[in-house]
């Protein structure tokens, strides 16, 4: 492999490829300062900069090499030639079709993914008379927690805002809330960690979060809550 040959070509393939970065990149970080949803495009672009960061770190060690050590010995040549190709190749192979399928169904996947909420199905009429009959039997903090606040916890995505339900039930009595509402109102996802755990929407008179295992454990320990009959009364108007 003649010296000047490879000085010539590998000069070429690096003005190629920083071209094409430079002309692929140029517009995503311009729009992505005046847009900030770069959520699938990012989720593409990460593997391909990682590609670039291997296939240009054999490149431009290959290339340095040749010009310190200046060996003749053709077997060290042929593998600098070989190595610098393979930096050649994991630049260029991020570019191509296959690439972009094989991450296809993961940014399809993200896409599609499910915003947290407990997706519960009640009509509107209904959700005002829930909130109503806890307040009717002092169930449900009103000073904090107003009509506004039940729903958007209920109803919207937790992060979308910024409201909490105070309640004023004891462990067994929440989880008795919980089995009563999921029972008259199936169609969630609602589990009984997201709602009183994972969601952190969901809070204690004191406005601490419940203790998981007191509310998981209550049926064993308080098989008949304290509201029993309250509860029973709310969720009974709903079957009429």
């Amino acid at each position: 492999m003649n010296f000047d040959v490879f000085t010539y070509l590998s000069t070429l393939a690096f003005i190629y490829i920083y071209s094409r970065l430079a002309i692929h990149y140029a517009p995503i970080i311009f729009y992505y300062f005046i847009n900030s949803n770069f959520g699938i495009t990012g989720y593409l672009e990460k593997p391909r900069i990682l590609f670039h960061i291997f296939g240009l770190g054999f490149m431009h060690l290959m290339f340095s090499f040749n010009q310190t050590y200046k060996s003749s010995d053709i077997p060290i040549q042929l593998l600098v030639l070989l190595v610098f190709s393979l930096g050649v190749f994991f630049c260029l192979i991020s570019w191509g079709e296959k690439f972009k399928s094989s991450f296809s169904n993961k940014i399809r996947i993200k896409a599609a993914k499910p915003t947290a909420n407990f997706n519960l199905s009640i009509s509107d009429f209904q959700i005002n008379r829930l909130y109503n009959e806890l307040v009717r039997f002092d169930l449900i903090d009103q000073e904090e927690t107003s009509m506004e606040d039940f729903k958007n916890v209920l109803l919207k995505d937790w992060n979308s805002h910024s409201s909490k339900i105070h309640l004023k039930m004891d462990g067994p009595t929440c989880r008795e809330f919980f089995d009563a509402l999921i029972k008259t109102f199936p169609n969630n996802s609602m589990t009984l960690k997201n709602l009183f755990i994972t969601s952190g929407l969901i809070l204690r008179p004191d406005g601490k979060k419940y203790n998981y295992n007191t509310l998981k454990n209550a049926p064993t320990r308080s098989p008949i809550s304290k509201q029993h009959d309250a509860l029973k009364v709310i969720f009974k108007s709903f079957k009429s």
